[in-house]
């Protein structure tokens, strides 16, 4: 969504989308297939977690 899209939303649209930046550091972060995984949470849908060992 373009910011022009994201007018309709008012005052809340900065708290809905991430600034450029943010997005752009969430993107370039290491994510490692073997050890990054997500898992249930009750509070959060899922939450991202870290395997330690087998």
């Amino acid at each position: 969504m373009g910011d022009a899209e994201m007018a309709v939303f008012g005052a809340a649209a900065p708290y809905l989308r991430k600034s450029e930046k943010e997005r752009l550091e969430a993107q370039t972060r290491p994510f490692d297939l073997k050890k990054d995984v997500f898992v249930p949470d009750d509070k959060e849908e899922f939450v991202k977690a870290k395997i330690m060992s087998r």
